[in-house]
């Protein structure tokens, strides 16, 4: 399988990186995996999608590309106001073309107990009006306990992420 894992997010002090950084961690002991994180790519407000303009966001052409290399695609974002980051919508909306029948998975984190449930719903609706498939779903809740700055994830999580790769195994095969 090969992954591709976006980071959602480019808030600085974000713990959604070290969330990404486990999830990539473990799905590479097993699988290709390839990050596109937010906060390393300048990605513009979006005035036409990939398809329709001549002279695209490099970002956004690395992007086109990694997608279409991808079995998976694995949303790794925080919850923001119940819903998702603004820039991670403009980033997904520069695609369409390249979502159709592509396989999605969602890790959605929050610093609160609900662990960004609101935003993995709108993750749903948003990837199904692409073409894409909806698939399993890892909240993170109270990220500041179990993704420690400068120290390992919690064990709980390590099983929660193991548990969620073989999820997504199930879901693609």
């Amino acid at each position: 399988m090969k992954q591709l894992i976006i980071v959602g997010t480019v808030r600085e002090g974000r713990f959604t990186g070290k969330v990404a950084d486990a999830v990539e961690e473990e799905f590479s002991k097993s699988h290709q995996t390839k990050v596109f994180d937010l906060k390393e790519e300048e990605v513009p407000a979006m005035k036409n999608r990939l398809s329709q303009t001549d002279n695209p966001p490099k970002s956004i052409e690395r992007l086109s590309e990694l997608v279409k290399w991808s079995d998976l695609i694995t949303i790794v974002t925080p919850e923001y106001n119940h819903s998702i980051p603004g820039v991670l919508k403009n980033c997904l909306d520069y695609l369409y073309e390249d979502y159709t029948d592509k396989y999605f998975s969602y890790v959605t984190v929050s610093a609160g107990g609900f662990g960004g449930v609101r935003c993995q719903s709108h993750l749903n609706d948003i990837t199904l009006a692409l073409g894409g498939k909806p698939g399993p779903s890892m909240p993170v809740s109270n990220v500041r306990e179990h993704f420690k700055k400068d120290e390992e994830f919690s064990e709980e999580y390590r099983r929660k992420i193991r548990s969620f790769r073989e999820d997504c195994q199930s879901f693609i095969s």
